[in-house]
């Protein structure tokens, strides 16, 4: 960094400690003192337009903050766009052409952007000497198994052969290269945020935003195995105004794992119907049925796995440190209310196709055999 980056945060350091000068706290805002940071940021997110991105931007523009973002400027924002008229918008590819972020200077970087391992190894070894922090989000998916519950940071990780690298099927281990590439480049200054399902508004898999859309149509609705069945969902506000208060000051360096608490599905199910005033009722069918009628986790039964053998632990992973280190939830019934508005917001062809979930006609089918087997 900079002898006048230096200066400057020492010198704005100093004046916090001196109870203000220069106003520091009505430039900025109670709320973004009271989260800990030493003043205004200029904050450099890499991909800043999809899902949690924008909720990123418009956090960290609420907090006072400067905001840059890194995208190859072939997606719109799904919402915010006022916001991003107030960011300065960098254009480049992670895979060839990084020359708008040469020869800058943030205070932190937020890398959500990033799957493969060589992108995160090019970006963190040019910014390295031109940022303080880096945070990366990863993914749970960079544990080597699910088969055991309350898998916390300390877990193995999935292991690659310098062949596999930029390998599509490799997802889970290419995150974890990923953070050893950030770690390597900036030691006690990554941050590693590992989250599970995200779900809310700006979804663009529509894993979880299923439910609450299929929960509001009403009816019978078919439901995984039993209402016991442990869920972890993460609203993709409350992560991205965590993701932003973590960079916003030295001290939350590590790994953290960033989704929800652990729930039944039955009680999940029945906060979105409450939410939703639904006439909704729940078929709950068991694993081996669905399994007979084709029905798949992740695929069919949404944010759903069977909670056995190698995947009992992926929804029953520990958010232990997350919480100490600030994370928050908001109730579910604000999430699924939140979710069904702005998927009712989408154009009708964007509606008519969704990207995960039970197609209608074949969950007809399924709930039609499943009584004609009892």
């Amino acid at each position: 960094m900079t002898k006048w980056n230096q200066t400057r945060r020492e010198f704005v350091k100093t004046s916090a400690r001196a109870g203000g000068a220069l106003g520091v706290m009505g430039a900025f805002g109670s709320a973004a003192c009271a989260g800990g940071s030493e003043g205004p940021l200029r904050i450099l997110i890499l991909g800043g337009t999809r899902f949690i991105g924008p909720h990123q931007v418009k956090y960290a523009l609420d907090r006072g903050h400067e905001v840059s973002t890194f995208t190859r400027g072939q997606t719109e924002p799904p919402f915010f766009h006022d916001y991003f008229e107030r960011v300065e918008q960098l254009i480049g590819d992670r895979t060839s052409d990084l020359s708008a972020l040469e020869g800058r200077e943030w205070d932190a970087v937020i890398d959500n952007s990033a799957s493969y391992p060589s992108w995160v190894a090019a970006t963190a070894e040019l910014l390295r000497d031109q940022v303080d922090r880096y945070l990366f989000v990863s993914s749970i998916s960079a544990y080597a198994d699910f088969a055991t519950v309350g898998i916390d940071e300390d877990y193995h990780v999935g292991q690659l052969s310098p062949d596999e690298a930029e390998d599509d099927g490799q997802y889970g281990p290419r995150k974890a290269r990923c953070e050893e590439y950030a770690r390597d480049a900036f030691g006690e200054n990554a941050i590693i945020v590992r989250p599970g399902l995200i779900i809310g508004p700006g979804d663009n898999t529509d894993r979880w935003t299923y439910w609450p859309v299929r929960v509001d149509r009403g009816g019978e609705v078919l439901a995984p195995n039993t209402p016991a069945d442990p869920v972890q969902n993460v609203d993709a506000r409350d992560l991205s105004e965590w993701i932003v208060r973590l960079v916003e000051g030295p001290g939350h360096g590590g790994t953290y794992n960033a989704t929800g608490e652990v729930q039944p599905f039955g009680e999940m199910l029945e906060e979105i119907r409450g939410a939703l005033g639904s006439d909704a009722s729940f078929t709950w069918v068991p694993t081996a049925f669905m399994q007979e009628q084709e029905v798949a986790p992740w695929m069919h039964m949404t944010n759903w796995t069977p909670p056995e053998g190698p995947t009992v632990g992926m929804n029953q992973v520990s958010v232990a440190a997350a919480v100490q280190a600030g994370l928050t939830f908001r109730p579910l019934a604000d999430t699924a209310r939140d979710t069904v508005e702005w998927w009712n917001s989408l154009p009708d062809e964007r509606r008519a196709e969704p990207r995960a979930g039970l197609p209608a006609e074949l969950e007809a089918e399924v709930l039609a055999a499943w009584h004609a087997s009892a």
